[in-house]
């Protein structure tokens, strides 16, 4: 009411859960956290230092237990407020001092890309595969198509098996090499079932999403 808008706080890091073999590889005693992914320029992460890498322990003291729990509190944080982040990073913990910044329009809309006009891919959010991506899924050189960073527990999706770090590259036989791409085909797919060609731990599998009525 204030600003005439919905104001949310921004640090500007593109963030991950911390699976348990994530968390042995950055030599953490337990899974947890907020694993940085990428952190983008001209932010308050990037002016407080924040690197890839880094994994986001706590803030305000507060242990983070998740990528959705640390968006979560920070969005409902003022801009401008000044907040204390426990990261871990070269194999011990640091605290690093952020004031936050206002989340811009445009990167309130792409958060978590999740296509719309298709009642059979609700509650499903997608990211392009990156190199980094590929890396940590061990996903062969060169896959392409879109990697699914969240699903909807009760989503049409969850219920065929769909899940978090499953890679779509194709729907309704089209392949997909990016969000945009995904997009479009999920539109044009209108409210009918959708057939995805999934990669699920290195193997690809077929499997069909159905709308709800």
């Amino acid at each position: 009411m204030t600003h005439g808008k919905v104001v949310r706080g921004y640090l500007g890091v593109y963030i991950q859960d911390v699976t348990p073999d994530m968390a042995r590889a950055f030599g953490l005693e337990q899974a947890g956290g907020a694993l940085v992914g990428d952190v983008s320029p001209n932010t308050p992460a990037s002016r407080a230092g924040l690197k890839k890498g880094d994994v986001i322990l706590k803030l305000n003291g507060e242990p983070v237990d998740s990528r959705n729990q640390l968006t979560l509190r920070v969005s409902q944080t003022p801009p401008e407020t000044p907040v204390k982040l426990t990261i871990w990073r070269d194999g011990k913990s640091q605290d690093i001092s952020i004031k936050l910044g206002e989340l811009p329009e445009k990167s309130a809309k792409e958060e978590g890309e999740e296509a719309k006009g298709n009642t059979a891919l609700e509650g499903v959010n997608v990211e392009n595969v990156t190199s980094d991506i590929a890396q940590q899924l061990n996903l062969p050189s060169g896959t392409q198509g879109v990697v699914v960073t969240d699903v909807d527990p009760s989503s049409p999706a969850a219920t065929t098996g769909l899940s978090r770090g499953d890679v779509i590259q194709e729907v309704n036989h089209k392949p997909v090499h990016n969000v945009e791409e995904y997009n479009q085909a999920i539109s044009s797919s209108g409210k009918k079932p959708v057939l995805l060609l999934i990669n699920k731990g290195g193997r690809t599998n077929f499997i069909v999403v159905e709308p709800t009525q």
